[in-house]
């Protein structure tokens, strides 16, 4: 009693103020753990529906660029000791959308949003509360609408294309139409060629779409492969981590025909078939949101260890970064150019030979790694045919759309028209009273 009495008044108050900042750190990780497991539930429960697929397309794109603009913060003289990236941000605008990783439905910041329109006229804060709730979840089907967009552009013909080979195959094969047996195997490679080439430009530009914001960045051709070809190792262990990924969706995907699953659904009702898909597809999209999130971060981040290594070598001029990337990089002030040593014209030209000598070699490595990928969907089709959906979506590259109910228990038809129908309300009306009211105007 006496050794407390006698502690000096100053220790009893660092002790509290330590406990104090102990306990707000414990609170702290607490409520981010509940907000990880809420994203990660949210990303697994949308997975389910075209309509979610689509949200989480854009909320990775965010993800994705909020972890570029992390790689070049931690890459410049802004990062110091006792310096955050939330507090680089805050510092150029308080009200950054990247201080917190991407909501799923409410606006970035909601309570700063409220605040900032606190002082409009009440029918413009009623309306911006009204809002507010659900300002993430449009701007996620926003980006993530672009992003299927161009990603179908080159990535569709190829899938089309299998399934005109797959039903061409097993027509030929039924009806005995030996002199067209060739036309099914020779357009399933054209396929699959056209695919492969395809995935050797989509990941990078994805990258590109997510990083600078503008879906129109997708085609930069010569930007893009230009990164592909400097940091074409980089994209190999790409393509081999999709490879991989892909293997436990493919078992996933066949599974319900084996292990007894195919005995016990052939014996119940289409709504007990349906009841029972759910909840095991539900369950496997907790490890495809998270794989599909994976390798999103990850182009993001080669795109941009690329950008920067290419301004400061003098390879990317900074006329071709967006404006957005050019503003975060002279923030930074990262936009250096520190060309590399001349050296001897033999040493520069047995150096690009061993270069391109190497590139080849990569590029067939790529290749070959993409064409892995395609072999699995051929091979998990061959053991449980899943129709058109199995052909056309795959969901590390596309859609993360991870639900294959049969066609005779619940056709997805139904579920396309009506995500078609909720996207032309929700976006097509708005953009029609826009047009109306300039036309009033006018």
């Amino acid at each position: 009693m006496d050794s407390e009495a006698s502690v000096p008044p100053i220790h009893v108050e660092e002790r509290s103020s330590l406990a104090a900042a102990s306990s707000r750190r414990v609170l702290r990780t607490a409520w981010k753990t509940i907000v990880l497991f809420w994203k990660y539930l949210a990303g697994a429960f949308l997975c389910q529906t075209i309509l979610g697929s689509i949200a989480v397309i854009g909320w990775s794109y965010r993800l994705s660029q909020r972890f570029a603009l992390r790689y070049w913060w931690s890459r410049s003289e802004c990062r110091r000791p006792g310096i955050r990236f939330t507090d680089h941000l805050a510092a150029h605008n308080p009200a950054h959308e990247h201080l917190h990783w991407p909501n799923w439905f409410s606006a970035q910041n909601f309570r700063d949003a409220i605040r900032r329109n606190a002082d409009t006229s009440t029918a413009g804060f009623v309306w911006q509360v009204i809002k507010a709730p659900f300002r993430s979840l449009a701007t996620n089907i926003k980006i993530g609408l672009q992003g299927i967009f161009n990603v179908w552009v080159l990535t569709m013909p190829a899938c089309i294309l299998w399934l005109f080979s797959w039903y061409d195959g097993w027509n030929n094969s039924f009806n005995k139409g030996y002199e067209q047996a060739a036309v099914g195997p020779a357009v399933g490679v054209l396929g699959i060629m056209l695919f492969i080439a395809a995935m050797m430009y989509v990941p990078l530009a994805q990258a590109r779409h997510a990083v600078s914001g503008d879906w129109r960045s997708f085609y930069n051709f010569s930007f893009v492969w230009g990164l592909v070809r400097r940091h074409w190792l980089a994209c190999l262990l790409l393509a081999g981590l999709a490879s991989l990924f892909f293997v436990p969706l493919m078992i996933m995907k066949t599974a319900p025909q084996f292990f007894g699953a195919g005995a016990k659904l052939a014996n119940i009702t289409d709504k007990q078939v349906v009841k029972f898909l759910n909840g095991y597809f539900f369950a496997c999209a907790f490890l495809v949101f998270p794989l599909f999130v994976a390798l999103r971060v990850l182009a993001a981040r080669i795109y941009a260890r690329g950008v920067l290594l290419g301004v400061q070598t003098g390879e990317i001029s900074v006329t071709d970064l967006t404006a957005k990337e050019r503003l975060e990089l002279q923030r930074l002030n990262l936009i250096q150019v520190n060309p590399p040593r001349s050296r001897h014209v033999l040493v520069r030209v047995a150096r690009s030979t061993t270069s391109l000598i190497l590139f080849g070699v990569g590029l067939w490595a790529t290749a070959f790694l993409w064409f892995t990928f395609v072999a699995q969907i051929y091979i998990s089709e061959f053991f449980s045919y899943h129709g058109a959906h199995g052909w056309l979506n795959q969901p590390l590259v596309q859609l993360p759309w991870f639900r294959y109910i049969p066609a005779q228990a619940q056709n997805p038809a139904a579920e396309l028209f009506l995500t078609v129908f909720i996207l032309a309300l929700v976006f097509g009306i708005p953009a029609l009273v826009r047009r109306v009211r300039k036309l009033v105007h006018c």
